[in-house]
Formats: structure tokens, C-alpha cells, sequence
């Protein structure tokens, strides 16, 4: 039996910007089945949130920059939305949303809560496998974007079963990445490149799980090779500075470019001939894989987290082990080298697995599924 219409709150800790990958998913359901409200516990920082914008209901619990203790100000508040909205599912995302999410649905008498897991070693510490242990009564179910999530959540949570716990792959707009009407040639043009320059990208934060001083020590190697190799770095963090060292001090400073954070990725992915992501941890289920991965632009990524997932055979991308500068040279060599036929071949078969497991329509109706079967226990 389903439930005419589901009354649905997404929580989350801030508004970032943008739209994320389940936020997307959820604005896609169909509103004569849901009523959606997006929450969130603080509203530090943020001037306009497009989703409010779009006509959705968006509350803030507080004001707080950064909530390092736990405010039953915040609780309370959520409390009293759950019940002013008779919320059917409340959908947390990180941990201190399904924290509070878990506490509040208590009280405010809310069946279904799902906690979204979005990348490796959430629980690793001994404060936080506590919590989650208490509250896996209040849990209906777990979310994890790989495979490899869901295997971190119970080696890191032995008391939890398996059962409570659910794959839902992070998702990509595929018609946005697929369908960018600017060329290659226009596109490198547009930034300054060379026409014969062979261009490699990455899009990433400068943090220690990203793998970029590997990365630039990899282009040494590839410009001995091909001196018509150029780097686009599109992010920002708090490594940047000391990757803009490596870079001067390796004297390739003309062939690296710092773009920092972008609005305009489609355009930017356009303008590559290969996407590299040096992940040495910390991956759920990277989305900018599956951008480049739809963008036509072929991928050479390490083997750590859902990667390996995304990646599934060579067919469609290049996995390297992390924290090999060799063999990651010796890739994006290789690829400069492929035949067009080749390349085409490679960069077909990464598309059409981006558009048949990974695109939001395909993810969409596997959320849907999930929403319905967990509120038809509570019918």
C-alpha cells in the first residue's frame, strides 16, 4: 500500500551552495507524491539558497558558525518543524544531522529516519561509534554512496547488521555534462591554452586525502615526454599554497594553471583531454568522476574508496594505485599517445556506463523506492 503523499525533510548541517546530488534527486520527485521541506542546523554564511528559491520550504535551526556542542535550542526547534509538518521521513545527512535527527523524530513521534553516509571513515573514532550505537533503534536504515561505504560503516559499527544498511550511488545531471554546446577548440581558447596543448584537469580541494603533490610530480615525468602537457587545477584548500611551491620549485609554472573555485565546470571539463583524480583517500563516490566520465573526457583515477566502482574495467578509465607518481605518469603518457579510435572507444563506454547506473533518472526512481518501502512498514 502506498501512502497518498509523503511529507519528506531532507537534514542537513549548512547550505554549501548549490544543489547536491541527493537535493537534485529529491527536487526531481514528483510533488503530487511528496511534500519535501529542507533543513538545515545552521544558517551561518549563506546570503540565498536556490532551493528556497525554487518554491521548497527551507528552514534554519540556528545561526551558529560552527556547532561544537550539542544546543537543545537546535533540538528543539527541529522537534517542533517535525511536528508542525506531521514529517513522515527524515532523511540526515553526516553525523551530526542524524545526531539530532534521530533524537528529535523521538519526540516528535517521526516513523522513518535515514541516515546518509557520504564517505569513508565516519565512525572511526570511539565518540562516534557510540553514538551511532545508541541511536541505531531510532535508524531505520542506513545509506551508503558504494559499496565501500557501506563495508567501512560495518567494520567500523560490528554491532550493526547489514541489513539496516543500503547502497544509493551518488548521482550525475548527465544532459548537463553530456550536452555542453561549446567546442574543445573554443573552450582552450577561452582559458588561455595552447591549440596543440594536451590538457589534463583535476577538480578538487587542496586537502591531504587529494593526492595533488603526486599529481605534479607525475607531470614532471610527462613533460620530459610531452612538452605540450598543461594542467588545470579548479579548487581551493588549505594545501593550495604548498602545491604552488611544488609547482615553481619544479619549474613548470607556465604549464600549470590555477583556476580556483569555478561555477562553469562543464565548460571547464570541455576544455580537457584527460581528467586525473590522485585520490590517496577518503572516497565515497567522487561526483566529479562522474562528470568528467559524462563530459566525453577520459579518466585516469586512483584505487581507493568507491573509485574502483565507478571505474569498473578498463574499458572505462585507468586506475592507478595511489600515491604512485610513476605509474601515474606512465598513464597519462599512455593516453596522450591513444589512437582516436581508441580514445573514442574509451570515452563511448564511460559514457554510456555514467548514463545507465549513474544518472540522476536511474537514481531517482532506486530514492523513490527506498522512500516508499520504508514508509509502507508504518502504514
Amino acid at each position: 500500500m502506498k501512502k497518498d503523499k509523503i511529507n519528506l525533510a531532507l537534514l542537513w548541517l549548512r547550505y554549501d551552495g548549490g544543489v547536491t546530488s541527493v537535493g537534485d534527486l529529491v527536487l526531481r520527485l514528483d510533488k503530487e507524491h511528496f511534500n519535501v521541506i529542507f533543513i538545515y542546523l545552521t544558517r551561518y554564511g549563506v546570503e540565498t539558497n536556490i532551493i528556497g528559491e525554487a518554491g521548497y520550504d527551507v528552514v534554519y535551526l540556528s545561526e551558529i558558525e560552527r556547532i561544537k556542542i550539542f544546543r537543545f535550542s537546535i533540538l528543539c526547534r527541529l522537534v517542533r518543524i517535525l511536528k508542525e509538518h506531521n514529517v513522515d521521513i527524515l532523511h540526515c545527512h553526516g553525523h551530526k544531522p542524524a545526531l539530532y535527527g534521530a533524537l528529535a523524530a523521538r519526540f516528535a513521534k517521526t516513523p522513518v529516519i535515514l541516515s546518509h553516509v557520504h564517505g569513508l571513515g565516519r565512525s572511526k573514532n570511539l565518540k562516534r561509534k557510540l553514538a551511532y550505537f545508541l541511536l541505531f533503534g531510532s535508524i531505520v536504515r542506513f545509506i551508503a554512496v558504494a559499496n565501500s561505504v557501506k563495508e567501512d560503516i560495518l567494520r567500523s559499527n560490528w554491532l550493526l547488521s547489514s541489513e539496516k544498511l543500503t547502497v544509493l550511488e551518488n548521482s550525475v545531471d548527465y544532459e548537463r555534462f553530456a550536452k555542453v554546446s561549446i567546442s574543445k577548440e573554443d573552450a582552450k581558447r577561452k582559458l588561455g591554452l595552447p591549440s596543440d596543448a594536451f590538457v589534463f584537469g583535476t577538480i578538487a580541494r587542496f586537502g591531504p586525502y587529494k593526492g595533488h603533490k603526486f599529481l605534479i610530480s607525475g607531470l614532471e615525468k610527462v613533460q620530459n615526454e610531452v612538452p605540450s602537457a598543461h594542467l588545470l587545477l579548479i579548487g581551493e584548500g588549505p594545501l593550495k599554497e604548498d602545491v604552488q611551491k611544488q609547482v615553481t620549485t619544479a619549474g613548470i609554472d607556465q604549464s600549470v594553471h590555477f583556476l580556483g573555485q569555478r561555477n562553469d565546470i562543464p565548460e571547464l571539463l570541455r576544455a580537457m583531454d584527460a581528467f586525473v583524480l590522485p585520490s590517496v583517500g577518503s572516497e565515497g563516490m567522487p561526483r566529479v568522476l562522474l562528470e568528467a566520465m559524462a563530459a566525453d573526457v577520459p579518466c585516469i583515477a586512483t584505487n581507493v574508496g568507491g573509485i574502483a566502482e565507478i571505474i569498473s574495467s578498463n574499458d572505462v578509465g585507468v586506475l592507478i594505485p595511489p600515491e604512485d607518481s610513476e605509474a601515474l605518469a606512465d598513464e597519462m603518457i599512455k593516453l596522450t599517445k591513444m589512437t582516436p579510435k581508441k580514445r573514442q572507444k574509451l570515452i563511448d563506454n564511460a559514457r554510456q556506463r555514467i548514463y545507465s547506473h549513474y544518472s540522476h533518472d536511474v537514481v531517482m526512481r532506486k530514492l523513490e523506492k527506498i522512500y516508499e518501502a520504508e514508509i509502507a512498514h508504518y502504514l
